[in-house]
């Protein structure tokens, strides 16, 4: 859920950059997009570690050998 939470601000900032290009200041264009640019960092943080999580999980689970321990 938060990596979807992430995706949509990512596509909402960089949306109303675009948006806004036309409208504001170029200081406010540039803020949200780099507000944007940030959220993208903080998506591809989130996934990575999502990602090393369950690769750690499935490790522990592999090396122990817990699913024998099931049976």
């Amino acid at each position: 859920m938060p990596i979807i939470k992430l995706l949509v601000l990512t596509a909402i900032y960089k949306i109303l950059s675009g948006v806004t290009q036309v409208i504001a200041d170029s200081k406010i264009t540039d803020l949200l997009d780099q507000t944007g640019d940030v959220f993208k960092v903080f998506l591809a943080i989130l996934s990575s570690i999502s990602f090393m999580i369950i690769i750690g999980t499935a490790l522990v689970l592999k090396i122990s050998n817990s699913g024998m321990m099931y049976r």
